[in-house]
């Protein structure tokens, strides 16, 4: 039996839903608490999948409570978190995946949701004690060090906060790089980082660059100093980084894509790093406001359809004069604002020079990803050829199951109106590769 669930499984992970319910239809009836366990988890992923997310809710619960195996209830757990995310259920969610993390402190698919998960000052008391257990039974895991000393921070035990900061950053080092470390080094800033745009495949991108002995990037991914985090102050940005010994030439960057639509983000990190090396990749304009909802239907619990949501930003944004979209942040869903690339990359021209700012479009690094992390190589200043010759992009942070696109008709009214100029910048990045 565990064959054929780890075949459906399989097919879910590919996001061939259609597939996976008809093997899960061909699968003989449960002989054994076990059969039925993993029957109740491949249903409720299935249905998580395909946004039936209360139907998933009780299928989750039926399947931890019956499944045995450790590792594969830590799994249940943690899909059933998402699901819970998805339905807004934030608390809710958080305890499955600290659920999880109790069963197997080290993984890290789950210290990432729950980073990701909307909480509140009385949720992150009420949950610390839970966290700060799980990360002593993992010392050696750093994600969850960050992750506990940014719940320390918010709840005040700033001290302690910036120790586990920086040590977990000494922790996340290579072997390779570790022995380049300077242990006893005032905590500096970084010289280079990833500023957008979201849902333009950063996580992917960034967890590529890694492959290069000359970089360190931060592994817990959206560090929001910038934006959500400015007051916490640069003595907590600084405590992020590891740093290297003089002459060991590694380059330290960090990749927040919310970055590229604050205003305040290019005089705030000019300020404090004017020489720093900047990083944006580009999506087409629509695919990304499409994939900006989606990703809110799943961490925010937006309930709107589809449809709803992008005529009602389109005609918001439409009603703007330019020079007020131009300064806009967040705006509505922030499905069509966060695509207003244009005006988004005037205001970091203003602050940052040309040769300073390298843009990239998303769908040439999906094509060509080693050509594109030599291209971030040449840009920051380490030597291009020390990819693998076969690097691989990852889909990393991808949405569980492909998702109907826009009607024509209102595509081609946004790509025709608002996001005119903004599909030409993307198409002139991909026309110059």
């Amino acid at each position: 039996m565990i064959e054929e669930f780890l075949v459906i499984w399989n097919w879910l992970e590919q996001q061939d839903l259609a597939k996976a319910r008809s093997e899960l239809l061909l699968l003989p009836e449960a002989a054994d608490g076990q059969t039925t366990a993993m029957r109740h988890l491949l249903q409720a992923e299935l249905q998580r999948r395909e946004g039936n997310n209360s139907g998933a809710d009780g299928q989750f619960r039926l399947a931890c409570l019956l499944i045995t195996n450790p590792s594969w209830q830590a799994m249940a757990l943690y899909r059933n978190g998402l699901n819970l995310r998805s339905m807004g259920k934030f608390v809710e969610a958080a305890e499955a995946f600290l659920d999880a993390l109790e069963l197997e402190p080290g993984q890290a698919a789950s210290i990432h949701a729950l980073q990701f998960t909307k909480l509140n000052t009385e949720n992150i008391k009420a949950l610390l004690g839970r966290l700060s257990s799980v990360v002593k039974k993992a010392r050696q895991f750093p994600l969850g060090l960050q992750l506990l000393a940014d719940w320390e921070f918010q709840i005040g035990q700033k001290l302690q906060a910036l120790e586990h900061s920086y040590y977990s950053a000494q922790l996340s080092v290579s072997a390779q790089q570790k022995q380049l470390l300077n242990w006893g080094a005032i905590p500096k800033l970084p010289e280079a980082l990833i500023i957008g745009a979201p849902k333009s495949g950063t996580t992917s991108f960034a967890a590529a660059l890694t492959n290069h002995p000359q970089l360190w990037v931060h592994p817990r991914k959206e560090l929001h100093f910038f934006d959500g985090r400015w007051e916490w102050g640069q003595s907590w940005y600084r405590c992020q980084f590891p740093v290297f010994q003089a002459g060991a030439q590694i380059i330290r960057l960090e990749a927040t894509p919310n970055y590229l639509q604050l205003p305040e983000a290019p005089e705030r990190l000019h300020g404090l790093i004017p020489t720093a090396r900047l990083v944006v990749v580009l999506r087409e304009p629509l695919d990304r406001a499409v994939s900006w909802y989606h990703h809110m239907t799943r961490q925010e619990g937006l309930r709107k359809p589809l449809a709803e949501v992008i005529e009602t930003e389109l005609n918001g944004l439409l009603e703007l004069s330019e020079q007020e979209r131009s300064k806009l942040g967040w705006f509505g869903s922030n499905c069509l604002a966060g695509s207003l690339y244009v005006s988004q990359i005037k205001r970091w021209q203003r602050f940052f020079k040309p040769e300073q700012l390298l843009l990239l479009a998303f769908e040439d690094i999906v094509q060509n990803p080693l050509l594109a992390t030599q291209r971030v190589a040449t840009h920051i200043g380490v030597d291009p050829n020390l990819f693998t010759p076969k690097l691989a992009f990852l889909k990393l942070n991808a949405a569980p199951a492909t998702y109907l696109a826009l009607a024509p008709e209102l595509a081609e009214r946004c790509r025709e109106t608002l996001l005119n100029a903004d599909c030409s910048l993307w198409r002139s990045l991909a026309e110059r590769d």
